[in-house]
């Protein structure tokens, strides 16, 4: 009987608990002379595809940068 009431009693408590962790991936951080190569490249040759990828990839580091904050 005790076994079951230790039971019921660890069901009910888990049934409260609604804290979730999501980890936030980590943020790479580029140099200034890998910014300015990355400009001088997309600049030379500008590719509307890129500027699309690029557009994606900077929307994803506000993404990490706010789940950081989190």
């Amino acid at each position: 009987m005790r076994l079951f009431k230790a039971l019921l009693l660890c069901a009910a408590l888990t049934g409260c608990t609604n804290v979730r962790y999501v980890p936030c991936p980590t943020l790479v951080t580029y140099s200034t002379a890998d910014q300015q190569a990355l400009a001088g490249e997309i600049t030379a040759h500008p590719q509307p595809q890129t500027i699309r990828w690029i557009g994606d990839y900077i929307g994803l580091r506000d993404q990490v940068r706010a789940c950081s904050k989190g």
